[in-house]
């Protein structure tokens, strides 16, 4: 759990059975804020501090980005 802005904010990675991930879960200010499936592209966003999450898909890799 990592604190930003004195707010807890998390990502959980979720795997299938073959062990590839399949999508991230989210918190931010210290609540779950929904499930993104790893698409470029994919995005939620935090009712409590506006705070939008973005999966931004990489050749074999993702990054998971604020704005």
């Amino acid at each position: 759990m990592v604190l930003l802005n004195d707010k807890q904010n998390d990502y959980r990675i979720n795997f299938n059975s073959l062990g590839a991930p399949v999508s991230v879960e989210i918190t931010c200010c210290g609540r779950h804020i929904g499930e993104m499936r790893l698409k470029d592209g994919e995005e939620r966003k935090c009712t409590q501090c506006q705070t939008v999450h973005i999966v931004a898909m990489g050749h074999n890799h993702f990054h998971i980005r604020r704005r």
